[in-house]
């Protein structure tokens, strides 16, 4: 459990630093967006490894709490905590969201993405497939 937890921090601090470090470019053009990240590869490069652990942490989180409601609505035991963790990292984004509106929403759509990428694997395992 505390493991999780430390997960959470992690993605939320990832997420904020995720939010600082990026270059924002309004409105978004590609020539603009390259020429800021070669200018600023620090920032891009930092911000893109933070993105990456974000991801890995928040989306597992996902990934958990979605699997421990299937078991619930299947009649198997599942952890409410791991449920509540999930709820808390959703929780996360919201507190994200008035930092930087688009850094937060790829930040999100990158951590839901791998949260179900993890829960389909888990399943396929279950069921003898690799």
């Amino acid at each position: 459990m505390h493991w999780k937890v430390f997960r959470l921090v992690i993605g939320l601090l990832s997420g904020y630093l995720v939010i600082n470090w990026m270059t924002t470019v309004i409105p978004l053009h590609s020539e603009e967006f390259v020429s800021e990240s070669i200018l600023n590869p620090f920032g891009f490069l930092a911000g893109s490894m933070m993105l990456a652990i974000g991801m890995f942490s928040m989306g597992g989180l996902i990934g958990d709490g979605i699997l421990a409601v299937k078991n619930i609505v299947k009649g198997d035991e599942g952890s409410v905590a791991d449920i509540t963790l999930a709820i808390i990292c959703f929780g996360c984004f919201f507190m994200l969201f008035p930092l930087g509106w688009w850094q937060t929403a790829i930040f999100f759509v990158f951590c839901l993405l791998y949260g179900m990428m993890s829960f389909s694997s888990t399943e396929n395992k279950e069921n003898g497939q690799t």
